[in-house]
């Protein structure tokens, strides 16, 4: 392995250098992965702006996939050449710590209060050539994962989390407000699992894309009608379920626009920015729970994606190398889906 790496660091908003660094010696129970691709998603993008503020500098980047190169113990030795990707939360169990904090030890691991999150908080992420994760993290890819598709595991998980929280059933009229990289994958596991799905996007690219993934129906948003027509295809008392995946601040006040009494409002939305809008007296007057949810199963995110023809490969528009970060996630903000390749 190479004594130094080049990695994009995040100084400032809207500041990114490439700095070369020096390896530090391991901690035990870690491991170094050779990053191979990394994506972008929204949550960088607001990194990246300043509208999600975090200690800086950092290494953005926490969707990934790579080859493990070092581990600290020899008890983790099996890990060298292996494809992976890793979660993203280094808590007391990544850690395998022997005493676990009040979280962890309430199985609330990704709340762990020591924890550090990858390419978010206080944790350098991906957008470098080399990376180190607590082996308790690593999950290995399967054969005919290749490691574009890698990328996709973080971001399927969160989708199939949100589905962990609110569980759905083929009854369910779900509608999926913004169906970009994260919503899309959303619309993909409601579909999969059997129910109702309606897309709503500004984007008619976006809306024909989801169609093609399985959705029931596709409305154009942005429009007079386009609220109507949501509450139209639920029979007119709105959905059972709409998940907010807009990456805008207005993006609550429309889900309780289309839900119905007694329904669930899910939100996804990480753009760093308040919520605007909201009329909390309609949402208590029509009994509308509301839940969040972030970070999901790894595990059952590789098994859809071993089970299931879903394309994620076709979402990647473009790829940049390391030195063209700050223009990947600008870029981001237009398109599909970016992938950084670092070791390119």
């Amino acid at each position: 392995m190479k004594q130094k790496y080049r990695a994009a660091v995040l100084h400032s908003a809207g500041e990114i250098q490439i700095d070369e660094r020096s390896f530090s010696p391991l901690q035990s129970g870690e491991a170094v992965i050779r990053v191979q691709f990394a994506g972008v998603c929204g949550t960088d993008i607001a990194l990246f702006s300043g509208d999600y503020p975090v200690p800086l500098p950092l290494v953005l980047g926490h969707e990934f996939a790579g080859e493990v190169v070092e581990v600290a113990s020899k008890a983790d030795a099996g890990w060298i050449g292996k494809r992976v990707t890793a979660e993203i939360n280094n808590t007391c169990w990544a850690y395998r710590k022997e005493k676990f904090c009040l979280a962890c030890g309430k199985g609330l691991s990704t709340h762990c209060t020591e924890r550090t999150v990858v390419g978010i908080i206080n944790y350098d992420g991906a957008y470098a050539e080399y990376l180190r994760v607590p082996v308790g993290n690593l999950h290995a890819l399967p054969d005919g994962v290749s490691w574009e598709t890698g990328v996709f595991i973080e971001p399927l998980a969160a989708a199939i989390q949100t589905f962990e929280i609110t569980p759905i059933t083929p009854s369910n009229r779900i509608v999926v407000l913004g169906v970009g990289r994260l919503g899309l994958l959303i619309c993909a596991v409601a579909a999969f699992r059997g129910a109702q799905v309606c897309a709503v996007s500004r984007s008619q690219s976006k809306l024909d894309r989801a169609l093609a993934w399985g959705v029931t129906a596709a409305i154009r948003a942005g429009q007079p009608d386009w609220i109507a027509a949501v509450r139209e295809w639920t029979g007119g008392l709105g959905a059972d379920i709409v998940v907010e995946a807009t990456g805008s601040p207005e993006g609550l006040s429309l889900a309780s626009e289309v839900v119905r009494p007694r329904g669930t409002i899910a939100l996804k939305s990480t753009c760093g920015l308040p919520a605007s809008g909201i009329d909390v007296t309609k949402l208590v007057v029509d009994e509308v729970q509301i839940h969040t949810s972030r970070c999901g199963p790894f595990a059952k995110a590789i098994g859809l994606l071993t089970r299931q023809p879903l394309p994620v490969g076709s979402l990647v528009s473009e790829i940049y190398p390391l030195d063209q970060v700050s223009q990947a996630i600008e870029r981001a903000k237009w398109t599909t889906k970016i992938l950084i390749q670092p070791n390119g």
